[in-house]
């Protein structure tokens, strides 16, 4: 399913090649159809705004977002394991389904990253993309929530993929998820703090989407 691949890409570090093929994604998202049509008109709206802004700035902007910081950050078990030692395993469990479907790993990336993750569900079968999507969406809807409050026009992508999982999301739910997510740092001594001393083993915090052994409520996926 290219509308996966295609929000994979929305969601991966801006480079000229996919900013100057904007309109070119856009039909296939409409061709496709799995977005009604609301939605696709917010996620144009993101698009054009991506493409009619500087690359340097779109790539600050974004390394700004979700690698200064955990808070936004695009590995999904972060915000659910944290640096506990479930997170070892659940990589290895996903890592597993990617290679049963034959996506080939680059080793400079974790197989939690969402980009990836989507680009796993665009190989899949449309149910089985769904049903592990459901598992994730509570995950992303958070993340969502956060960028929402930094007033990112990322948190449009975020939605989009939440709306394709068809499940209706606990929106209380989701904003106390987001009140108790990983912290946001102000400079970059704190971020070299917060990294220099993990709290390993604790796992991650309770964010209301999470089981009281730490793993989140849907549990297949390697733990998503």
């Amino acid at each position: 399913m290219r509308s996966f691949r295609i929000l994979s890409r929305l969601l991966a570090y801006p480079q000229a090649n996919r900013l100057d093929h904007m309109e070119e994604m856009k039909s296939f998202l409409a061709e496709e159809g799995l977005l009604r049509p609301r939605k696709l008109a917010k996620l144009y709206e993101f698009m054009d705004e991506l493409a009619a802004t500087d690359l340097m700035q779109a790539q600050e902007t974004y390394v700004d977002l979700f690698d200064r910081g955990r808070a936004h950050c695009l590995h999904l078990f972060e915000h659910v394991h944290g640096e506990s030692r479930f997170r070892g395993k659940a990589m290895i469990d996903l890592s597993e389904r990617y290679r049963e479907k034959g996506l080939q790993i680059n080793t400079s990336e974790l197989p939690d990253y969402l980009p990836l993750f989507l680009e796993f569900l665009s190989i899949c079968e449309a149910a089985e993309a769904q049903e592990l999507l459901v598992q994730a969406a509570p995950v992303i809807a958070t993340i969502g929530e956060k960028l929402k409050r930094r007033k990112s026009g990322y948190h449009t992508v975020m939605e989009v993929i939440v709306a394709l999982s068809g499940i209706k999301i606990d929106q209380t739910a989701i904003q106390k998820a987001a009140d108790a997510a990983l912290p946001e740092f102000e400079t970059l001594d704190e971020l070299d703090r917060d990294w220099v001393e993990p709290e390993a083993f604790n796992g991650a915090p309770d964010c209301g989407i999470c089981s009281s052994d730490g793993l989140p409520k849907a549990q297949n996926l390697g733990g998503l």
